[in-house]
Formats: structure tokens, C-alpha cells, sequence
């Protein structure tokens, strides 16, 4: 029996764990209590591991359509199949007939999140689409904008705040999103016995707002007006004078903008008196070390991206940004594009460098916005997608519109799917490849580390070697990727990458300011083959960044420092880093375009409206991971029911009880779905999670078909989009609901 150290891996807190294993098996998953940032914090899905990995649902070989069935094949017949089709799609309708799908699961594998955009680049195409346009694409593309950036991605430094707002986020149940905190509650528990103090801002009463210092309820999409009121606030008190207030690009225009603004004039939209606005500013700005942050509530509404501005001015304007205690900016340990290169400057960031073909979708982030993506698989024409390689991702279930999604799925000439499950999007697949198993696959969350509240990374090494059947994602990827580049899938792998990897290497040597600056590629191409090939790209990206030792050229850490510490490696807590982190072409933080000011003209047009009397939210649960875990009997319990969630007041109205079947409609569609009375609702309000909706799996999985509940996503579409990124409107879109009656 082994003890081995590992990263769970299944959420953004990537909480270190430690597994028991008995003859390859995994038998319990528990806390690791010497990780350098978890310190002994797991939830319940590090504890469905060993419930994960047994699941007898799960795909563990090749799968190939044969006379409309998926069976089980070899590798090499899988990838045949896929050469002679691939081949004959672009002879025929050329690259743009080609397509890339990745999901949020990505993030948790680092072959993957590795490989995938050069899989895109290798098919050619530019119609690369990720669960990015779902959820986070408009506080990335803010980011960008800002600080050119579209990583720059602050967090709060809650370890050291004295008052932390937290807008349309529930990090009790989330454990962090876009912020890897693990243990969320205890840190913020820590904050107040030290004298600090929590704000939640939210339609619903949720986990973490109960063990908040304050509950605040706003009106769904209220964010952008109860912001623009606290910066109004802000910028009449009079900004504290911090070097984030002195990079601003032009304060006047922005106070321009902001005057119509008033509380005053904001409070009847976003369900906040005006007091209560003047007060909660005032605070945010006597308060040191302080922060404001929002996630999926921000970035799915109807002002996502102004949302996600507004955000950042008031963290400028109440003096938290990029200070101690405040909103922060992380040093990841990999290489990334603001640690690497001259300082303070670099080639800025825009946004629609390429259009879709039927919409004018603006490729956002280099991606396209899942918006567009059944109409570009079932608009006729050229460039219409024929292929789809589809990773770590379901996006029949998760995408908007699911059935027209599904319809144009089934139209693909071809759909392979990366995936260890067969969901909804994989069940229709020609092929479907499986992940290994986690004992065989090492792991390092290159994307969640860019947002930890420290500077922190931990890998996790392979504990046993790939059996006959398996291959590793890395070999998938590659193979995929010498299919498309017509190499034929049997080609020379490591061979293909080793020189990708030599190219980047010479490229590197001859960036200014960056570690390996001037030094022979030869020499570092000779230190990184010592490596498996698997290992030479992590190695590279760990001694370039801005804490690696440089191949010998300084002090710093390599793949081999974090292989020496299973725990993980800790570089230290956050430390203010403006202006070296900019990467705007001015220097400065470009906060003044266009479009914010179209946008505040189009708030201001919204606070005049009347609003809707039932308004459509999510809701998090901590053992629905989206339409992960639904297939895990450990994970059935009541607290991730599928229900709509309704307020007493309008369940009194309209004479519903819980258990009542409700009839939730837009123009769109209509689902029918059991009722939940909770006073955590605000009035007007109805919650209903997302992930759910399996009754197309036709038995293919034997938990989550038992357990269908209802796709929400069935009801939204793409016809409202956030005008800069062209995010879907998940949150805050108005509904219908009536009782429906039974015999």
C-alpha cells in the first residue's frame, strides 16, 4: 500500500491530497496536510476520486463508430479512421472546414491545456472555440485592454485583506473561481478573527454569504449600475494617490463618464439605496487592504464586460489595486507573457483580429466566441465546419441553445472526441479517445496557478507507467496533430516536437530581457533532451519564468525543484508588481475606449427600464462541478437537487409549493422543472443550476441517466451577447414562470 502525494485537481482550488493505492487502485483521497497552499483542506470531490477512477461507465479504450454504434477498437485503427477522414475533408473544403472545442476540464490536465492550440494551428483553422466564451472571456478581454495583458488577472490577497467585496461569486461552493484559494472559508474566517470584514453582493442568500460579515442584495445585472455608483462615490472623495492612480491613462475622461452616475440615480436599478452605496464606498476606501472580487455572476450578465471595468476603476479609485492586502497581481512560476521580455511595455492587446464567417463574431482572446459555433457548423458555404475535435468538454450540455447545438453536431462529418466519459457531445462521436487514468499521467495546473492568492505550483509525477492499452494526451495530441499536418498519424512524434520546442527555444535567446537572452539554443536544447520529451516543455517554461534559474544563468528553480517537493513550492506571497507587469504599447493602463463609453451610455439607457417580473440566475453546487460527478453515486445528495429555486413571496403568488412542477419559458423554449421554495432568494428571482439535463444519454451512463434533471440551457440564447466579447447572457435574463397542473 502507497501513500502518494498528488493535486486533485477537479476544481480551481487545486487542493493538494494525498491518495492511498493498493495493487493500482485507489482507495481513499484525503488532505495533504504539508501542501504548501492548501495546508490540509480538501472538499467532497477530491473525495469521489477513487469513485471517478473505478467508474465502470468510464471510457478506457478507442471507441469507433461501426454501423451507428461506438465499439471499442485499437489505437491504431481509431487513428487510421481519423487520417482517412481528416485527409479527405481538407482536400475537399480546405482548413477552415476544420474545428477545436476544449472544455473547462482542460484546465485540470496539463497535456491538454499544453497542446491544444497547437492542435489548432496545426489543422489550419481559426475556428478554435473554448468554455472561455461560456463564462470568463469578458474579465480576461478587460484585462487585456487594461494592462495588455489578457492573463493579468488580479486576485484578492485575502491572506493579508482587511475587507474583501465578493460580486456574484460563491467561493464556499466554488472554492474559488478564477482565484485558487483552497480553502476559501477558513482564510476568510482568518480575515475576520484578525478584525476584517466580508461583503457579498448577490440575488441569493448562498453559502458564502452566510458566513459573510454582510449580505447585500442586488438585483440581477445591478452590478455595472451599483459600480458605476460606488466609483461615482469614489472619485468624489478623492482617490488615494497610489502608482495604480498614476498609470491611469486619462482620470478625467473616465470622471466624465462617471458623473451622470450619481447613487442617487443607480439605487432603484440595482436594488441598493443610495446610504447604503455611499457607505459601503466610504468604507472600501478607509479600509486598508481591501479588494473587490466577482466571477460568474459578473461575467455572464447583461454588462459583462463594463462589469468587469468597473471592477477594476473602483479597485483603482478606493486604492486597492496592486497593494498589500488588496487586489494583486500573481507571479506564475511558468513563463507567461507579463513575466517574461522588457518590462512595463509590450505590444498591447486588441480584440477581433479575425471575424466568424456567418455573424462577424469578433475572435476574442485568439478564440472564437462559442456564439457563433452551430451556426458556423450548419450555416452552408464555404468555410462551413465539417470536423470538430472536441476536449475535455460537453458542449451540447454546457452551450446555450443546446438543441440547436445538438443538431449541428449531428451534421459534422466528423467528431472526435477527447473525453473519458461518453456524455452527451462524446455519445455522438466517430471517435471517441480516452485520458488515462490519474496514476498514469503526471500534472502540473499550468492555467489555475496563473491566479493563486500566492506564488505557488506543485507537480505531480507519473505514479505508474501507461499499460498496453493506454496512451498518454501528449501522444494523442501530437498524433492528431501530425494527421493534420500530413504526416500521417504513425509519424515520428517526438521528433515533430522536439523541433517545435528547438524553434521556440532560438526565439527565446533573442528577446530582450528574457533569462536565456543571447545563450546558444544548442545548449539549452542539450540540457532539455536529458528530460523525457513529456517533461522538456514544463522544464523549459519553469526556468525561464521569473523565479527559474535561467539554465544556470542565476539562482531558481526547475521541473526538478518541484519534483523534489511533492508538497508543492512555495516563491512566497504576492508582491505589488506594477508597472513591470504591464504589457500595454503605452506603458500605461489604457483604461479609456470606446466601447466603455458606448456601454455606459447603454447602462444609463437600462436604468430607465422597467424591469422584468422573473429574472433567471445560476446557482453553484459544491458537488456539481458543471456535468462533472453526475455519474458518481457518492456525489448524490440533496444539496445539488435540480430544482428552480423561488422566493416564498412569488411562490405564495402563484400558488406553488415545493415539489410543484414549474413551467420556465423564454421565447426561445420552455423546460419544465420542480419547484424549490428558499427565502435565499430575493424576490422576483429564480435559480436554477447549470450542467444538468441527461435524458439523451439513453443509459450510456448509468447515475447521471437516473438522474437526468433539466439542461437550464435549453431556454437561454445567443441572441443577447456582451457587445466587446460576444459572452452569452447566462445570468439575469428574464423569464416566465407558471404553476403547472397535475391530475
Amino acid at each position: 500500500m502507497d501513500h502518494v502525494r498528488t493535486t486533485c485537481s477537479l476544481c480551481e482550488a487545486s487542493c493538494g491530497a494525498v491518495m492511498t493505492v493498493e495493487d493500482g487502485r485507489i482507495l481513499k483521497v484525503a488532505a495533504d496536510r504539508e501542501d504548501a497552499l492548501s495546508g490540509g483542506f480538501i472538499c467532497a470531490k477530491g473525495a469521489a476520486i477513487p469513485d471517478l477512477e473505478a467508474d465502470p461507465d468510464r471510457v478506457r479504450t478507442p471507441l469507433l463508430r461501426k454501423n451507428g454504434e461506438l465499439m471499442p477498437v485499437s489505437w491504431e485503427e481509431a487513428y487510421a479512421f481519423i487520417d482517412d477522414r481528416l485527409s479527405a475533408i481538407l482536400a475537399e473544403h480546405g482548413p477552415q472546414a476544420t474545428s477545436v472545442y476544449v472544455g473547462n476540464a482542460a484546465a485540470h490536465n496539463l497535456n491538454i491545456i499544453t497542446y491544444f492550440e497547437d492542435l489548432a494551428k496545426a489543422l489550419g483553422t481559426t475556428n478554435l472555440f473554448t468554455a472561455a466564451s461560456l463564462d470568463q472571456n469578458p474579465r480576461q478581454v478587460m484585462s487585456g485592454l487594461l494592462y495588455g495583458d489578457e492573463f493579468a488577472l488580479y486576485v484578492p490577497d485575502i491572506d493579508r485583506s482587511q475587507l474583501v467585496w465578493i460580486m456574484g461569486a460563491n467561493p464556499a461552493e466554488s472554492n474559488g473561481s478564477m482565484m485558487v484559494a483552497p480553502g476559501f472559508l477558513g482564510r476568510m474566517q482568518k480575515m475576520h478573527e484578525r478584525g476584517g470584514r466580508t461583503v457579498v453582493f448577490d440575488p441569493r442568500h448562498t453559502m458564502t454569504a452566510s458566513r459573510a460579515s454582510e449580505y447585500v442584495p442586488i438585483t440581477p445585472s445591478g452590478d455595472a449600475a451599483f459600480l458605476a455608483g460606488v466609483a461615482h462615490t469614489l472619485l468624489k472623495l478623492g482617490p488615494p494617490k497610489t502608482t495604480a492612480l498614476s498609470l491611469v491613462d486619462d482620470v478625467a475622461t473616465i470622471e466624465e463618464w462617471l458623473a451622470p452616475f450619481t447613487p442617487e440615480a443607480v439605487a432603484e436599478a440595482c436594488g441598493i439605496d443610495a446610504e447604503t452605496i455611499v457607505r459601503l464606498a466610504t468604507e472600501l476606501r478607509e479600509t486598508e487592504a481591501a479588494a473587490v472580487y466577482g466571477r460568474l455572476g459578473t461575467t455572464t450578465q447583461l454588462f459583462s464586460s463594463l462589469t468587469c471595468w468597473l471592477m477594476d476603476m473602483v479597485n483603482i479609485f478606493a486604492g486597492n489595486l496592486d497593494v498589500i492586502g488588496g487586489s494583486m497581481f500573481p507571479k506564475p512560476l511558468l513563463a507567461q507573457p507579463n513575466t517574461i521580455g522588457p518590462s512595463g511595455v509590450g505590444a498591447g492587446f486588441t480584440v477581433g483580429k479575425w471575424k466568424s464567417r456567418v455573424s462577424g463574431a469578433p475572435e476574442v482572446v485568439g478564440q472564437m466566441p462559442m456564439a457563433c459555433m452551430a451556426e458556423e457548423m450548419d450555416t452552408p458555404g464555404e468555410g462551413q465546419i465539417r470536423a470538430l475535435f472536441c476536449m475535455a468538454g460537453n458542449p451540447i450540455t454546457a452551450s446555450p441553445d443546446t438543441q440547436r447545438m445538438a443538431a449541428a453536431i449531428d451534421g459534422l462529418d466528423l467528431l472526435v472526441c477527447l473525453d473519458i466519459y461518453q456524455g452527451e457531445t462524446a455519445s455522438k462521436a466517430d471517435v471517441v479517445l480516452p485520458s488515462p487514468p490519474r496514476l498514469a499521467r503526471a500534472n502540473y495546473d499550468a492555467y489555475l496557478y496563473r491566479f493563486t492568492v500566492r506564488n505557488y505550483g506543485r507537480y505531480t509525477q507519473q505514479y505508474r507507467p501507461l499499460e498496453t492499452h493506454e496512451r498518454s494526451d501528449r501522444e494523442t495530441l501530437l498524433r492528431l496533430m501530425a494527421i493534420a499536418q500530413g504526416h500521417g498519424w504513425d509519424a515520428d512524434i517526438d521528433a515533430l516536437e522536439d523541433a517545435t520546442l528547438a524553434a521556440t527555444v532560438e526565439a527565446m535567446t533573442q528577446v530582450p530581457e528574457s533569462a536565456i537572452e543571447g545563450r546558444d539554443p544548442a545548449d539549452i536544447m542539450t540540457a532539455l533532451r536529458a528530460l523525457q520529451p513529456i517533461e522538456r516543455r514544463m522544464d523549459f517554461g519553469l526556468r525561464i519564468g521569473p523565479f527559474g534559474d535561467g539554465f544556470g544563468s542565476r539562482e531558481g528553480i526547475s521541473l526538478q525543484t518541484l519534483k523534489d517537493s511533492p508538497q508543492g513550492v512555495d516563491c512566497g506571497p504576492l508582491v505589488s508588481r506594477l508597472p513591470e507587469s504591464l504589457r500595454t504599447t503605452s506603458g500605461r493602463i489604457e483604461a479609456v475606449h470606446d466601447i466603455i463609453g458606448a456601454e455606459l451610455n447603454r447602462l444609463t439607457r437600462w436604468l430607465g427600464e422597467t424591469r422584468p417580473r422573473f429574472t433567471l440566475i445560476g446557482r453553484r453546487q459544491l458537488r456539481s462541478n458543471n456535468s462533472w460527478f453526475h455519474n458518481l453515486k457518492r456525489m448524490q445528495h440533496p444539496t445539488r437537487e435540480c430544482t428552480a429555486q423561488i422566493n416564498p413571496l412569488d411562490a405564495a403568488k402563484l400558488g406553488v409549493t415545493s415539489g410543484d412542477l414549474l413551467r420556465v419559458s423564454t421565447p426561445k423554449a420552455a423546460i419544465d422543472i420542480p419547484a424549490e421554495v428558499s427565502d435565499t432568494l430575493s424576490p422576483g428571482v429564480v435559480s436554477i443550476p447549470h450542467g444538468w439535463g441527461h435524458e439523451m444519454l439513453d443509459g450510456k451512463l448509468n447515475v447521471a441517466s437516473a438522474n437526468p434533471g433539466v439542461n437550464v440551457n435549453r431556454i437561454v440564447n445567443y441572441d443577447d451577447v456582451d457587445p466587446l466579447t460576444w459572452n452569452g447572457r447566462l445570468n439575469g435574463m428574464p423569464v416566465d414562470i407558471a404553476k403547472l397542473e397535475t391530475n
